[in-house]
């Protein structure tokens, strides 16, 4: 059965400009790539694009079903450790795989994609500052940041740069219709989205009891020590939920690049090697989407106390809850404590100890009708 043509593009709305640039780069590129844009899965979304254009410009189907699972053994993906890309990382896994020929016959090219680049440590952007520059002629490296300004000099002038533009919500309204979702849900993912479609389809899919349960919490807050610690517990739960759907993605990558390997016959040895560092991966990612997760929920509550001291006049974020009354003091209160869990994420605390003294500090609230 022959494969056939896939559109890669097609998950990517509103970027045709980003599109066209990618599309021409793939046709002659050079060895390494800034892909630049809003954290999430619309970044992903076109580094994984970009890339089956680089390896596989006829899109057969089976090369787009493999690279968008994360499953091709020729896109090759490297995530932060913990919340760095270490020296150790980048000389003992990017480098060597950097060197590595491509392993499915059809691949004139390798793809290696490094995602929050901006997470680079110092020692470790240097020790791959050659590599960036003068990589195997079939190696593409693309640096895919959401901080460009925090590479080095010498980093960014050695990659061509594309950027992903931010879309407005009518954009990404109109793209949640067509994927057949309620016009009210998909208005209200689109108002929260920030502009990135990615976001807006995890808002109305994997991500929608997440985000619900923390914007319960702004609600059902007393100031008691009791409650705190149910609804804390509660968060908890919630954000366990939201790491069972990446698992379970991570599950369908790994059984994909499996059945691809067997149909493809790839020799034993590279099974395991590509095995290994996928599952490697794996645990980054849900190591990493443990925190996103909590991210998420902070960035849902900052949204209901905006919106209460936004005023009844202005522009609603929440568009299916009625705004809190809270003081104006109160309401600062609640963004420091939002500010202060965030900061504290970047430390690896106890998780549990962090939602609980994030709700011990939010007030209690009234909601009300806005006029």
């Amino acid at each position: 059965m022959t494969d056939t043509h896939v559109d890669p593009w097609a998950g990517l709305a509103g970027q045709e400009r980003a599109v066209a640039l990618m599309v021409r780069a793939a046709a002659r590129p050079v060895h390494a790539y800034l892909l630049v844009g809003a954290k999430g899965a619309d970044l992903l979304m076109a580094a994984r694009c970009f890339a089956i254009a680089l390896i596989a410009p006829e899109s057969d189907a089976r090369t787009v079903g493999l690279v968008l699972k994360g499953a091709h053994p020729d896109v090759v993906e490297f995530e932060p450790e913990s919340t760095v890309i270490s020296v150790a990382q980048a000389r003992e896994e990017i480098v060597p795989e950097a060197f590595a020929s491509p392993i499915e016959p059809s691949s004139a090219r390798k793809v290696l994609v490094v995602l929050e680049a901006e997470r680079l440590q110092l020692e470790a952007e240097n020790a791959l500052l050659k590599t960036f520059e003068e990589p195997p002629a079939s190696t593409v490296i693309l640096l895919v940041t959401s901080a460009p300004d925090d590479l080095l000099d010498t980093t960014r002038s050695r990659c061509q740069r594309i950027d992903l533009a931010p879309l407005d919500e009518a954009a990404i309204t109109a793209a949640l219709a067509a994927d057949g979702h309620d016009p009210d849900a998909a208005a209200l993912a689109a108002r929260l989205s920030g502009g990135q479609l990615g976001r807006a389809r995890a808002l109305i899919g994997d991500q929608r009891a997440l985000r619900d349960a923390f914007v319960d919490a702004a609600v059902r807050v007393d100031g008691t020590g009791a409650i705190a610690a149910r609804l804390a517990e509660e968060l908890g739960v919630a954000v366990r939920d939201a790491i069972a759907a990446v698992k379970a993605h991570n599950e369908e990558e790994l059984a994909a690049f499996e059945a691809a390997a067997a149909e493809a016959g790839y020799l034993p040895r590279e099974v395991m090697r590509q095995r290994r560092r996928m599952t490697t991966r794996h645990s980054r990612h849900e190591r990493m989407a443990r925190r996103e997760a909590i991210v998420e929920g902070v960035t849902a509550l900052e949204s209901v106390y905006r919106d209460a001291l936004a005023g009844p006049d202005a522009p609603r974020r929440n568009l299916d809850r009625v705004p809190l009354r809270v003081e104006a003091r109160a309401g600062d209160r609640a963004l420091d404590a939002c500010r202060h869990a965030r900061q504290a994420l970047e430390r690896n605390p106890n998780e549990g100890l962090l939602l609980e003294r994030l709700v011990l500090h939010l007030p209690p609230g009234i909601a009300t009708r806005p006029r």
